[in-house]
């Protein structure tokens, strides 16, 4: 949207002064503000890497090498390659306040419950998988993968149902999705950007707990 009309001239636009975010639905909203963790807290809160290294996905290895260095501020706990089953990617969501998926993410047509995460040796960890399971120490998740919160007309008639949502309403609080495909470099630049600014020394160690 835009340009925005400013003093100064320069053309400005709806994206160059507001960050756009979303909610499946009201109760999903409400939830995520209640209880959470203080900004008091002292302990360092662990986070669950996930991710596929694949000749398709040339720059994970970059992903991968980013969110693991998050270790001198968070405690990662990494799934790769064989070792990200659907089990043991739903066992780790119960044992990490964050998580962060760099892999492909796939839209089933008409199967809304089956759309998911793409996983080693063709197994997929799916919509309906994420939304059975009960995590209450859940806090945010990061899912570097295409179509996380994509909704198109031949897939979910619901605009509420989409892998960034089932995520949100297994308990996570905060969900950083995608709406569209993305382009594989943008995941390692983004994940790097991201990351900078939430664990921001400029702000603490536990600035990225605040809600304020």
């Amino acid at each position: 949207m835009g340009p925005i009309p400013s003093n100064d001239g320069e053309k400005r636009y709806f994206l160059d002064l507001y960050i756009c975010s979303y909610t499946p639905s009201l109760s999903a909203l409400i939830q995520s503000r209640n209880g959470g963790f203080s900004s008091k807290s002292s302990d360092r809160p662990s986070l669950l890497l996930v991710a596929q290294p694949d000749p398709s996905l040339p720059t994970v290895g970059g992903e991968i090498q980013v969110v693991r260095a998050l270790d001198t501020v968070t405690e990662v706990t990494s799934l790769l390659s064989e070792a990200a089953t659907p089990a043991t990617v739903i066992d780790g969501f119960r044992h990490h306040r964050f998580v962060h998926f760099a892999c492909h993410g796939t839209l089933e047509p008409g199967k809304p419950f089956e759309a998911g995460f793409e996983l080693h040796g063709d197994e997929r960890l799916t919509l309906l998988e994420i939304v059975r399971s009960e995590l209450p120490t859940a806090e945010f998740a990061f899912l570097s993968a295409c179509h996380t919160a994509e909704v198109t007309e031949g897939s979910v008639v619901d605009e509420g149902l989409h892998l960034a949502a089932a995520v949100q309403y297994c308990g996570f609080r905060s969900v950083v999705g995608t709406m569209w495909a993305t382009v594989d470099d943008d995941g390692r630049d983004l994940a790097k950007h991201f990351y900078k600014a939430m664990f921001s020394t400029s702000r603490g160690e536990q600035g990225m707990l605040r809600r304020d």
